[in-house]
């Protein structure tokens, strides 16, 4: 982990998130002077469950795996991947003392950290903001039930069938894309074994629904993949 440049002020920041994009100059200028932006290494935890939630964390560059930390058990269960311009922490604003998950960053990541109370402030005296807080969160419990209707009544192909859908369209972006996760993260996104994960992929490149090479996955038939998570 590393202190990142201090003078990257949020006035001129070019990766704001919708919540941000409704401050003025002097509300930017106050969160400016109770963030700190730092910089995470591939693998690097960004916070560790049970910890503290006295801040929130956000995304400024990179990609972040959040993920709860199952007791007892050598396995995770991956809640969300998180690229550039998300929130993450919002639970802890005015529930949760400590971080009911963990969050580590799967590529160099660059996070800026916000002190509860700062966003609290900008949430009672800003309209925009706080309906756009609001926004953020509801997103992300709509996210969560998606995902949970997956793990739940869907089977091993329709699950990674969601997954690979949920990484080109709203991650990467693109059909053609570096894989960030390894299979064990896969396995845990989807509540599948890693050996699944490795079969199911195999079965989806030999029926040229994907093509998988040096960690690049392409999507060549996205509707037959569409539909594979619509049978379930």
């Amino acid at each position: 982990m590393e202190s990142g440049e201090t003078t990257n002020s949020c006035l001129f920041c070019i990766n704001k998130s919708s919540c941000f994009k409704e401050l003025d100059e002097e509300e930017l200028a106050h969160s400016n002077k109770h963030r700190v932006q730092l910089d995470f290494k591939l693998g690097e935890t960004i916070f560790k469950q049970g910890s503290f939630a006295n801040h929130i964390y956000f995304v400024k560059a990179g990609l972040v795996k959040v993920y709860m930390e199952i007791p007892h058990s050598d396995k995770n269960l991956v809640i969300n991947i998180l690229p550039t311009g998300n929130l993450i922490g919002l639970p802890s604003l005015y529930g949760n003392k400590v971080h009911t998950y963990t969050a580590t960053a799967i590529e160099n990541t660059t996070v800026c950290i916000i002190e509860n109370g700062t966003i609290k402030e900008l949430i009672e005296n800003n309209g925009k903001f706080a309906a756009e807080i609001i926004k953020t969160m509801n997103h992300c419990s709509n996210s969560t039930f998606t995902r949970f209707a997956s793990l739940t009544h869907k089977q091993l192909n329709g699950r990674l069938a969601d997954a690979l859908i949920y990484l080109s369209e709203k991650i990467y972006k693109n059909s053609t894309f570096k894989l960030s996760l390894s299979r064990a993260d896969l396995g845990e996104l989807t509540g599948m074994s890693t050996m699944s994960v490795v079969k199911v992929i195999k079965d989806f490149k030999d029926n040229k629904i994907i093509n998988n090479k040096g960690g690049t996955i392409e999507i060549i038939n996205m509707p037959l993949l569409k539909r594979i998570s619509e049978i379930g």
